[in-house]
């Protein structure tokens, strides 16, 4: 279907004047859907392979440099590769919205003028890479390194592409891009904080050390400021007020503000296990290094002489086992010395 000079389209125009949200579930939607689509497709199989070139080629011979242990080398590949894509989709993020006639701010901006609201193409461009990188997110999940909090990631992802795909669908890209651009935000420091930790963890550099606690600390306060204050006091109200303001007809209205929400409680969860580190490195005297990998991995290891293998850390079950047992032999002894006798 034909897109004018502002990269709307004739259905965009039809419900303008035909208040029936029925036309974004026809077969004439998705028909003017297939390309991206497919575009979707192809995206998110170009990110996987994308991932495999960088972690292999790029991070990996890092990780050999520092002679890095294999159970610490999976995870730096990890956060190494979520490092690039968010400093990268964040700095693209911000030229799309400076390429952007409109204003966040009044906030009112992101409504008025829906459904015809202009859509470039590299806007549109920007928008489905960035909904297919959650598809590949989804996926990978499954493939990477499981973490405690795998549950609250995999609702975050299929949130989160919920959302971003609902609002492509329905044309509500303007709140979409401020939701993507905030969320990139916080990931910066936090994936590449945990990066940089785990050549720490090898190097005992006290300047590599430093840093990462900056980074971490840099990660808090962004987390705080983007995801519990703009987030729901700017977004959230938007969507939940002036939204329905505009129109009460906004299609999947209750959806979405069901989808931001929940949203909105995984990032309190994840500020109190934020909070929890912070309390613990305060008032404990315990280094983020130290904790940092609680998110990680459900059993802490400890390095063998060989170094590239580790072993479980003993437990306090372990020590009495041997204790009950040294007991034992000391009770056998003693009778077959009274027996002799």
């Amino acid at each position: 279907m034909a897109l004018d000079e502002n990269g709307v389209s004739e259905i965009e125009w039809e419900r303008l004047y035909n208040p029936d949200n029925s036309i974004f579930l026809s077969g004439r939607k998705l028909m003017s859907e297939v390309n991206a689509i497919i575009f979707l497709i192809v995206c998110t199989n170009i990110f996987f392979v994308i991932r495999f070139f960088f972690q292999h080629y790029v991070l990996k011979p890092i990780a050999l440099s520092f002679n890095m242990r294999k159970s610490y080398t999976a995870r730096f590949l990890e956060n190494g590769w979520y490092t690039l894509y968010y400093i990268s989709f964040f700095l693209i993020g911000s030229y799309v919205y400076s390429q952007e006639s409109w204003s966040i701010f009044p906030t009112m901006n992101i409504w008025l003028g829906w459904p015809t609201q202009p859509f470039s193409t590299l806007f549109r461009t920007y928008y489905l890479i960035e909904l297919s990188f959650y598809v590949h997110c989804t996926i990978a999940l499954f493939f990477e390194t499981r973490r405690k909090d795998f549950n609250q990631m995999l609702t975050h992802h299929v949130a989160t592409f919920f959302l971003v795909g609902c609002s492509y669908w329905y044309r509500y890209h303007r709140i979409g891009i401020a939701i993507l651009w905030i969320h990139n935000i916080a990931d910066i420091f936090l994936y590449s904080a945990k990066a940089l930790n785990y050549i720490s963890k090898e190097v005992k550099n006290k300047t590599i050390h430093i840093i990462c606690d900056g980074l971490f600390v840099m990660f808090a306060v962004s987390f705080f400021v983007t995801r519990l204050i703009f987030f729901p006091f700017t977004l959230i109200k938007s969507s939940l007020t002036e939204a329905y303001y505009v129109s009460v007809e906004f299609p999947l209205f209750y959806p979405t503000n069901v989808a931001l929400l929940t949203l909105l409680i995984l990032h309190m969860f994840w500020f109190f296990l934020i909070a929890r580190i912070i309390y613990i490195k305060l008032f404990k005297s315990k280094d983020f290094d130290d904790i940092r990998s609680d998110s990680d991995e459900d059993e802490e290891v400890k390095p063998t002489q060989k170094g590239l293998e580790a072993e479980p850390t003993r437990t306090n079950k372990n020590i009495n086992n041997n204790k009950n047992n040294k007991l034992t032999q000391t009770k056998v002894s003693k009778a077959a010395q009274k027996k002799n006798e």
